[in-house]
């Protein structure tokens, strides 16, 4: 999967900007402030309807304007060649967005299933510093796109955890709680097998790209399901009725689930430097999409944003080459082009200004 074409209006710096795209990879270089990481945030947001910035849509509207517009065209590359892909678009004004996909109304999982997207940027430490959210979401985006059931399962667990969540806080009887509990049950079993499974598969390349990556191989990876696995999950309900009655939720099942990152046995985050960090978050992306391409014959693109930041030469140098060695698209921008970037084969540069980017000449 190539993205080819980004066109954006009224987005962040950007009145006008249209960018095409023949290459690979792809370096933004410029001073800071410039506009560089808003080419990302497109892309981002025209694959998740959403900035990974955080920023509202709001946020994201261009000086004067009353709306911004993000289109977008990709095409497929396989073994058998190239065949056209999407044309995406995402409008927003007046608190209301737009999706588009081939020229219809569209969701943002259409989006996200069109547009496989995944980014490395400065506050990707959120991912072992903060709660199990984020990484249980990691994860998730995997088996998403490997697993055409997962959506499907997930769906019935959430509306099924709803109602339960609502008799509990409605003080219902404990027979109505209970008729909840066989679908939450059969759902969220399920939701940990196929987690589990893409976690089998998953491990052994983050190991390999940690090897490459950082020269460690003292890393360990726990999957805790959300509750005790050698008690079934319907007698994990049945007994905690009595207390989620007192808190008014259900405190067991899949959505409690997280993925634990150890170092020498100890929380990475504790143990790590923001360098390592970044080439942890990075071993995790890479092997991710790789995954995911073996299953699904598509590559994600990858979005490199700050390529410098926190990263020694040494670290700059393996990064290099495991982005070198990925099949996938890559975007990647930094204050300069370092010795190291210089090192990427099959790369277009563009230098970007205020409101103005001007590829390289070759």
């Amino acid at each position: 999967m190539w993205l080819t074409q980004l066109n954006a209006e009224n987005f962040r710096l950007y009145p006008q900007l249209s960018l095409p795209f023949t290459r690979r990879l792809n370096l933004f270089v410029g001073a800071n402030a410039v506009g560089k990481t808003s080419v990302l945030e497109a892309i981002y947001t025209l694959a998740r309807a959403k900035s990974f910035r955080g920023s509202s849509s709001q946020e994201l509207l261009g000086a004067d304007a009353e709306h911004w517009l993000l289109f977008g065209k990709t095409r497929e590359k396989t073994e058998h060649g190239e065949t056209p892909g999407h044309t995406l678009g995402v409008r927003w004004q007046g608190g209301s967005t737009e999706l588009r996909c081939d020229g219809q109304s569209a969701t943002a999982l259409d989006l996200l299933d069109a547009l496989s997207v995944q980014v490395i940027e400065p506050s990707m430490h959120r991912l072992l510093e903060d709660g199990p959210t984020y990484r249980r979401s990691f994860v998730d985006w995997g088996v998403f796109h490997v697993e055409p059931s997962f959506l499907m399962l997930w769906r019935r667990y959430k509306r099924a955890l709803k109602q339960r969540n609502q008799a509990l806080r409605l003080n219902r009887p404990e027979t109505e709680i209970a008729a909840w509990e066989p679908e939450l049950v059969f759902t969220g079993e399920e939701i940990d097998r196929l987690r589990r499974a893409h976690l089998d598969g998953l491990e052994p390349l983050i190991r390999s790209h940690l090897q490459k990556l950082v020269g460690e191989s003292a890393w360990a990876f726990d999957w805790h399901a959300g509750w005790a696995r050698e008690i079934p999950l319907a007698q994990v309900l049945e007994q905690q009725r009595m207390t989620d009655r007192k808190v008014a939720t259900t405190q067991s099942g899949p959505h409690r689930a997280e993925l634990k990152i150890k170092f020498f046995q100890h929380g990475a985050r504790y143990r790590i430097s923001r360098g390592q960090q970044k080439m942890l978050v990075a071993a995790l992306i890479l092997a991710q999409c790789e995954i995911v391409a073996e299953k699904t014959a598509r590559y994600p693109i990858i979005l490199l944003d700050d390529f410098e930041a926190e990263l020694a030469t040494p670290f700059q140098n393996n990064l290099i080459q495991a982005l070198q060695a990925y099949a996938g698209q890559v975007f990647i921008t930094a204050f300069e082009h370092t010795a190291a970037l210089q090192k990427l084969d099959d790369l277009s540069v563009f230098h970007v200004e205020h409101r103005q980017i001007n590829p390289a000449i070759e």
